[in-house]
């Protein structure tokens, strides 16, 4: 309850903070929505204000489900990351949340300003925003180290050229073999 609570306030949070997105929900007044993260689910329904309040639903009419490729990617790709998460039930009212969900735009400086004061909450962004780019290019750059050591240090995966002349090779042999079996047909055919 507590956490379905904190979820409601921090959707609606960013409702506001994002001009025309309540405005976007209202024509979906009285819709369900669940939000089932596996160990947990949140039900909603939309207010007649377009907001999210908290409500027990038996059949929502739309469900969203985020898949692992959303939760890794997430810190990473911002919002590009919601299409990797699962979605069924009513069409319109999923188009219209992914729209709203494109939208969201959370204010951070906006936040943390009362606490901390502007210029903080403005070098606090920053140096956030700035430690999750370098975290990451570090993960990419990880990436892209790791893959090359399996191809060129390991020898566990092979090059792309490789790979390539490979599949020429196989469809050269595929040709060849090809036209033997049609010679051997035309020697083994009767003279007619």
């Amino acid at each position: 309850m507590i956490a379905e609570s904190l979820f409601e306030r921090s959707l609606n949070h960013l409702l506001r903070q994002s001009p025309g997105t309540a405005e976007a929900l209202v024509r979906h007044a009285g819709a369900s929505v669940r939000f089932d993260l596996t160990l947990a689910q949140f039900d909603f329904r939309i207010a007649d204000d377009g907001y999210f309040s908290e409500t027990a639903v038996d059949t929502p009419d739309a469900v969203i489900r985020p898949t692992a490729a959303l939760v890794t990617r997430l810190p990473f790709f911002g919002r590009e990351a919601l299409r990797d998460a699962d979605y069924s039930g009513d069409p319109a009212l999923l188009a219209t949340l992914d729209r709203v969900f494109k939208q969201l735009n959370w204010d951070v400086e906006a936040d943390l300003a009362p606490l901390v004061g502007d210029i903080a909450a403005h070098r606090l962004h920053a140096f956030g925003r700035d430690a999750l780019a370098s975290l990451a290019h570090a993960f990419s750059a990880l990436g892209h180290n790791a893959s090359e050591y399996m191809v060129e240090e390991a020898e566990l995966m092979a090059r792309g050229v490789d790979v390539a002349r490979f599949n020429r090779e196989v469809d050269q042999f595929a040709d060849d073999t090809a036209r033997l079996d049609a010679r051997l047909r035309r020697l083994e055919a009767p003279d007619a």
